[in-house]
């Protein structure tokens, strides 16, 4: 299925750009958890982005949008959904895909900048912490000061850059790859796994749910991840430069009018609740 949406991503761009409606993959939980803020409401209309699956991919998927329609893009997009996370670099790089509507760290893009327009850092280096989730039934083991990551067994993706190299640093009992996120909550939700790393939501124990799993936070550690964030623009496509331009317009707008810490506070993901927890912050190579 996946592999049949790839096909049609490539052909409807070719056949869609005279008309600016240009095909955007995103990840399926994702683009339905959007849908549930979003509702009927027009885009630019949007200044509550609070709700029950808010976190900071599914803000992010609304505010790029409003960026472009503030600064002047007229691209109307059909949204294909699936499981792009992997290859979405790859499809900007080679023109195959117009802009990521999840922003990506400033490390993983900055070597393509032949190719990647960057827009201005959306989450600024130092902003990002993530928790250490785990199996609810694990909380009893984990839930005090002392305990080590090292002990603990990790799951992420070699295609997270900073994830990956911070997790290395931290030098866990055990690093596993996997590429799905949601196999990964999998994995951890059934104890196959002890932890894995994710942004904070406003949920009690800032849990993930959904179908087979369920993950929560251990409290009172948080992991620094020092990169910035970015929205990035293919060079190589042919709308690429008027969307940039668009895009960098855009977001001045909205961090002038307050949007985007409003949006990353109400998803969870800026979090004054773990202001005072325990920071693990590893000395990394970005």
């Amino acid at each position: 299925m996946v592999t049949r949406y790839f096909y049609t991503l490539i052909i409807c761009i070719s056949l869609h750009i005279n008309a600016k409606v240009v095909d955007i993959t995103v990840e399926t939980d994702i683009y339905f958890y959007a849908k549930e803020i979003i509702d009927k409401q027009p885009i630019l209309e949007i200044t509550d982005y609070s709700g029950k699956n808010a976190q900071r991919d599914v803000v992010e998927f609304i505010l790029v949008q409003q960026a472009l329609l503030l600064g002047g893009a007229d691209i109307k997009f059909n949204f294909i959904y699936g499981n792009y996370d992997a290859r979405n670099l790859k499809l900007l790089n080679e023109g195959l895909l117009l802009l990521s509507f999840d922003s990506l760290w400033l490390s993983a893009t900055e070597q393509y900048q032949d190719n990647l327009y960057i827009s201005e850092p959306v989450i600024a280096k130092g902003e990002y912490f993530a928790g250490i989730f785990t199996a609810e039934s694990n909380l009893k083991r984990f839930s005090n000061n002392t305990f080590s990551i090292n002990d603990l067994s990790m799951v992420s993706s070699k295609d997270w850059h900073v994830d990956w190299i911070t997790l290395q640093a931290l030098m866990p009992k055990k690093l596993i790859h996997e590429s799905d996120w949601i196999v990964m909550a999998k994995m951890v939700s059934r104890g196959w796994v002890d932890g894995m790393l994710a942004p904070f939501k406003k949920q009690k124990n800032f849990s993930y749910i959904g179908p087979d799993y369920k993950i929560v936070a251990i409290p009172n550690v948080k992991v620094a991840l020092e990169d910035s964030r970015h929205f990035v623009v293919s060079k190589n496509h042919p709308l690429g430069k008027e969307t940039f331009e668009a895009l960098q317009r855009g977001l001045k707008i909205l961090r002038q009018r307050g949007l985007i810490e409003k949006a990353y506070r109400q998803a969870g993901f800026i979090n004054d609740d773990v202001s005072n927890w325990r920071t693990i912050s590893p000395k990394v190579n970005n």
